[in-house]
């Protein structure tokens, strides 16, 4: 109804995605029945991929910064029709996905009435999955931070993209090094894509940002975006949760630890020795494509998942401004939803982006 050659009614638009809405809602509660069980139940289908599997495969990202992720190529996006939302219409876009071949979605949320809104493509965290659950908390509502249109990219292994036998982003934990490696180079690419579809429909400027998984990926693309093309440079970065030690996440966080991460890719092959060898490919290692006065990083003490130790070091060595760096006495996930209530890294955000050309 949404995409089709068929112009139906807004109403019926409307009652589609409700129901579209309820029954993902239903499927994802199912997992609740397995509540009883879950201790007898393995966090992650672990099939650790060999360093010698990696090696064939993203040795040659490694021959020079430009070629660890390349400039994609023109994506042809296809926005579905427009719905009435809270704040302004909704909608989506689909593409095929450059690296992964599948098709990539993404909700965009305007205000109303807006003409050539600023953009902010902002990437979810691992198995959070909003467009498949009803009354998430959402603290990016259009409404809410002073104009912006947010496009929501649904990420490889997520929502829609899910692959059969796993849950959403498992694959990313339970393939080890490679897992990580992939869902990097695959979102990277398509976040560029998607920089371009904001510039060709609105001449205001383009934030790229996400919260935990999603700054991992959001920070690659504000580096990487240094060898692309000018019009696929964001002009600023919105990082929430994030680290830039993506090595001690995966050696020393609590999900990490929780999953017991360590000894399998340990009995998988990895050394430390190995796992270095590809930090150039999960970890920031030259400075944003943007200025750091255009970098906004909110962080919360406690965090022990994305460490606010890493965070605080990557936001010393890109040297951010002190307004520019928020933080908090909360966890990983506190954080985020203090947003909700906290408006003012968000009012940075938007301060920005007034002032960007």
């Amino acid at each position: 109804m949404f995409f089709g050659p068929k112009d139906s009614r807004p109403e019926t638009l409307v009652a589609a995605e409700l129901a579209r809405h309820r029954a993902a809602h239903e499927h994802m509660a199912t997992r609740y029945a397995f509540l009883p069980m879950i201790a007898r139940l393995p966090a992650v289908k672990w099939q650790v991929a060999a360093p010698e599997e990696v090696e064939a495969r993203h040795a040659g990202r490694l021959s020079a910064p430009e070629a660890a992720f390349p400039q994609p190529e023109a994506a042809a996006i296809e926005p579905s029709r427009a719905v009435a939302g809270a704040y302004g219409p909704e909608h989506w876009l689909r593409f095929r996905a450059p690296v992964l071949g599948d098709t990539a979605w993404a909700r965009v949320s305007t205000p109303e009435g807006a003409a050539d809104p600023p953009t902010l493509i902002f990437l979810h965290g691992i198995a959070m999955e909003n467009d498949m659950w009803r009354g998430a908390a959402d603290p990016l509502t259009s409404g809410a931070i002073g104009g912006l249109r947010v496009i929501r990219p649904e990420g490889p292994w997520h929502g829609r993209r899910r692959l059969k036998g796993w849950y959403g982003g498992e694959p990313a934990i339970g393939c080890g090094p490679l897992g990580m490696l992939e869902l990097f180079q695959a979102w990277v690419a398509e976040v560029a894509c998607l920089v371009a579809w904001a510039r060709a429909t609105s001449r205001g400027p383009v934030a790229v940002g996400g919260v935990s998984l999603g700054a991992l990926t959001s920070q690659l693309v504000a580096v990487a975006a240094g060898h692309w093309q000018a019009d696929l440079r964001p002009n600023a970065l919105f990082l929430v949760a994030t680290s830039g030690a993506v090595l001690d996440v995966a050696q020393g966080g609590s999900l990490s630890r929780a999953v017991e991460l360590q000894p399998r890719i340990e009995a998988g092959g990895w050394t430390p020795e190995t796992l270095e060898r590809w930090l150039p490919l999960l970890e920031p290692t030259g400075p944003p494509a943007m200025g750091p006065e255009r970098v906004v990083m909110l962080i919360g003490e406690s965090d022990d998942l994305t460490q606010h130790e890493g965070g605080l070091a990557l936001a010393r060595a890109w040297g951010l401004p002190e307004a520019n760096l928020f933080t908090r006495q909360q966890g990983h996930f506190s954080v985020s939803l203090g947003l909700l209530r906290d408006r003012a890294p968000l009012e940075r955000l938007t301060g920005i982006l007034g002032g960007a050309t």
